[in-house]
């Protein structure tokens, strides 16, 4: 780790609250909250002193790398008041080592009066760091003491993780968990913790009834976290009397973010505490929420969860049975220290819907954290308001620079977009050496025996579905593939043929333009991925980590699908097997990289301009359309919301059919702005609106083109003719539409039919066959393209509802 600014810039410099106990058979153990202001004595009480154990007291201790224990059963006798300690060393507090520099400089904040031996040897080539200091003193309490006090009340200052033991019964651990995670025979030598920064506060509480009339023995262990670890430090700054009873413990709820569950109808949730105190989720309709007031009737859902990396405590909770279109107001927390009310909104459990995906906000990682943080809050205000019925914000990974830092978390999730809408993780190579990744985010179906991850790091793939869609999230940083792949197969297996499509994602682009697309991990990954997502009918994979936007053409088991795709091309229909590769840029503007791989077979389109994208993923039925855009401008011909590149996944369709499809709102119209996307080969008629009597939408078909050069020039005629809407059992009469046909493109005096009236007021409408366009015998070769304005009517009694129908054309000559 390394020592870099003032604590005071960590928000987890100074304690958030007492320490968990390490032994639940103490007794009772003291705690309270953070931010709490305590007397050291009371005024009766004049025998009490401070503290016991300050900065100063004097400790033997062993920096050798020997077990102090070795050859005994109990790995504990080194705690113990009556072990021989009489060879160690001896020193003052407060303790370090950086670097194996007999001057140790860990900050100002971070003075060192005794300096550790750093290395196991200090003159290998590769130096290795002690993993474990073993440090032991005494303290005194009398009789009269012991029964004026309830506890001891300790402060400590650590890196990177430490045990604490008072006659031989543990009273604390912090970030300890693979110390209690080894074998036995191994805690007393073993690596623990994490790099976290700068070392950290914590404050532990020792009960009255482990403490003893006379002299009394505090051991402690202090662990580095790796063998390259940077530096090590301990400051036992005061121990201090407590007497009667002291407030139950009040945890400070932080990094609460608003997770992806398992399928619509959930949401998992994941913050931190500050102290252990039990969790719960709370959650109820929106509108049942009144001035932060929730129902009696409200779902508490109780969390699951445990020490987090950095010395607090992770949690976990899912809400279920949720229903469609319904705002939800929540929150975390327990009765007299919840966090605050958050609201997040359901939409339709099928049909369409549009999710924002981001390249590598990687925060912290040009050096300066409050501008990458300013970029990433900016590129979700820009996003969510273009997209405002978005519902998902999805990850390519490396969230943060740095997998352990806490303030790099902390910037990340301060957006409150994260608590609204549900946000979906990649596990990126900036997200490893930590366990923070897995326990920020708590993730729906993870296996984490597919793509696993180690002893220090979170690994795991999962799963889930979202309306038609399938997605499997892969944690690329491990190249077990033989793992990767039995997941990939057995979830589509069981769930693949309920989801129309098929997403995979995943952090390392195979199919990049930056410099990583010829590192060696990258070019193994693509010699093995390609022909297992063509095999099991994966339509889009979704990629980060080289910081510029590229998207492939279509690729079937590693090569080009089609020799004839031409590159940037806007609509694609795939044949069996074929998979569209898609690689973000920024999202935060926190690093690019340089297009150094223009020149590979598979790009199809790539931009570098050095400005933060996002892209927009829009999901229906028949077609996948991905928009990348600009989040900030780069110039004025390319401002905020322009458009960088986009490309519609197309389900292949009967040539001679077209779909439509048209909301009918229930009661008043809302605000939702349709739009026709003559890429699509859906006909969206938006939301149709009130007009007194009746819901009124129009639209326009897409545009058939008719080419004729035959000898001799005979007639032709196209016509066409609409079957019933339709929505979940419900429908109306396709005489509604009427139409208005037009020449979009004049040739082979091809002429437009006549216009065909809503059938509303009377008549069929587009019920029977109509006339979109002919040519008469004679005509002049050419070609055409041939247009129609739609005009729907419904009547206002038609059930609210999403609604199709399809138009069949029909080619005369």
């Amino acid at each position: 780790m390394q020592a870099n600014a003032h604590p005071s810039a960590h928000r987890r410099a100074l304690p958030r609250g007492w320490g968990r106990p390490a032994v639940a058979a103490l007794g009772l153990v003291s705690v309270v909250a953070s931010g709490l202001t305590y007397a050291a004595t009371s005024a009766g009480a004049a025998d009490l002193p401070e503290t016991f154990v300050g900065s100063a007291t004097r400790w033997t201790y062993s920096d050798t790398n020997t077990d102090p224990s070795a050859g005994s059963a109990d790995r504990l006798t080194w705690t113990y008041a009556g072990f021989d300690d009489s060879a160690w060393k001896s020193g003052t507090g407060p303790f370090g080592a950086k670097s194996g520099s007999p001057a140790p400089d860990l900050g100002a904040d971070f003075p060192v009066a005794t300096v550790l031996d750093h290395y196991v040897d200090p003159a290998a080539a590769t130096k290795v760091a002690i993993p474990t200091y073993h440090l032991r003193t005494t303290f005194d309490v009398t009789a009269d003491q012991l029964d004026r006090i309830t506890a001891l009340r300790g402060d400590v200052t650590f890196d990177d993780a430490v045990q604490v033991f008072v006659n031989g019964t543990q009273v604390a651990g912090f970030a300890d968990e693979r110390v209690e995670a080894a074998p036995e025979a191994q805690r007393n030598l073993t690596y623990a913790g994490t790099s976290a920064g700068d070392p950290v506060d914590r404050r532990f509480s020792v009960p009255a009834d482990v403490l003893q009339a006379g002299v009394n023995t505090l051991a402690i262990g202090l662990y580095n976290d790796r063998p390259g670890s940077s530096d090590v430090y301990l400051d036992v700054a005061s121990l201090a009397p407590v007497e009667g009873s002291e407030p139950e413990p009040t945890a400070s709820v932080t990094d609460l973010v608003l997770g992806i569950g398992a399928t619509e109808a959930e949401r998992n949730l994941a913050w931190y505490t500050d102290v252990d105190t039990e969790q719960v989720a709370q959650i109820a309709p929106a509108g049942e929420v009144t001035g932060g007031v929730f129902p009696a009737d409200a779902v508490s859902v109780p969390a699951t969860g445990g020490p987090s990396s950095s010395g607090e405590l992770y949690r976990h909770a899912t809400f279920t049975g949720l229903e469609e279109n319904t705002a939800y107001s929540y929150r975390v927390g327990a009765e007299g220290a919840w966090s605050a009310v958050h609201t997040f909104r359901t939409r339709d459990f099928d049909g369409a819907f549009d999710f924002l995906f981001f390249g590598d906000p990687q925060l912290g990682s040009s050096g300066n954290l409050a501008r990458d943080t300013e970029g990433w809050v900016d590129t979700l205000d820009v996003a969510t308001a273009a997209y405002p019925r978005t519902e998902m914000l999805f990850s390519a990974g490396d969230q943060v620079e740095s997998a352990s830092s806490e303030a790099q978390y902390e910037a990340f999730l301060s957006t409150d977009h994260l608590r609204q809408i549900p946000f979906v993780a990649n596990n990126g190579n900036h997200d490893v050496g930590n366990k923070a990744y897995r326990q920020h985010f708590n993730t729906p179906n993870l296996d984490e025996t597919a793509g696993p991850g180690s002893g220090t790091s979170s690994g795991g793939d999962y799963w889930f579905v979202y309306k038609d869609v399938l997605f499997l999230n892969l944690n690329s940083n491990s190249r077990d593939y033989a793992s990767h792949e039995r997941f990939v197969r057995d979830v589509i297996a069981e769930h693949g043929d309920d989801a129309r499509w098929k997403v995979v994602s995943f952090h390392h682009s195979i199919y990049s333009v930056g410099p990583h697309a010829t590192d060696g991990d990258v070019i193994d990954r693509r010699g093995t991925w390609p022909t297992l997502f063509s095999e099991v009918g994966v339509d889009l994979v979704l990629q980060g980590h080289d910081h510029s936007y590229a998207r492939s053409y279509l690729i079937r088991n590693g090569e080009k699908a089609d020799p004839a795709e031409e590159a940037g091309a806007d609509i694609l229909t795939p044949g069996p097997g074929g998979v569209l590769y898609v690689t973000a840029n920024s999202a935060s503007g926190s690093k690019y990289y340089s297009a150094n791989a223009a020149g590979s077979w598979w790009l199809s389109a790539f931009n570098q301009e050095n400005v933060r994208n996002y892209t927009a993923v829009e999901v229906t039925d028949d077609a996948i359309s991905v928009r990348t855009i600009r989040s900030e401008a780069k110039d004025a011909d390319r401002p905020v919301n322009s458009v960088v590149d986009q490309v519609t996944i197309a389900k292949p369709v009967d040539p001679g059919t077209q779909k439509l499809q048209v909301v009918v709102p229930q009661g008043a119209p809302g605000e939702f702005v349709w739009s026709i996307d003559g890429a699509n080969t859906l006909v969206d008629l938006g939301t149709a609106e009130a007009a007194g009597d009746h819901y009124a939408a129009d639209g326009s078909i897409n545009p058939i083109r008719v080419t004729d050069t035959r000898r001799g020039a005979p007639q032709w005629s196209l016509s066409a003719q609409v079957g019933d809407f339709t929505s979940n059992g419900e429908s109306f009469s396709g005489r509604y539409l009427g139409w208005a046909p037009d020449l979009a493109e004049a040739g082979g005096d091809a002429v437009a039919g006549a216009r065909v009236a809503s059938g509303f007021d009377g008549g069929a409408g587009l019920s029977q066959s109509s006339l979109l366009g002919r040519a008469a015998t004679g005509h002049a070769a050419g070609s055409a393209l041939l247009g129609a304005d739609l005009d729907l009517r419904i009547p206002v009694d038609v059930t609210d509802g999403t609604y199709r129908a399809t138009l069949t054309l029909t080619a005369l000559s």
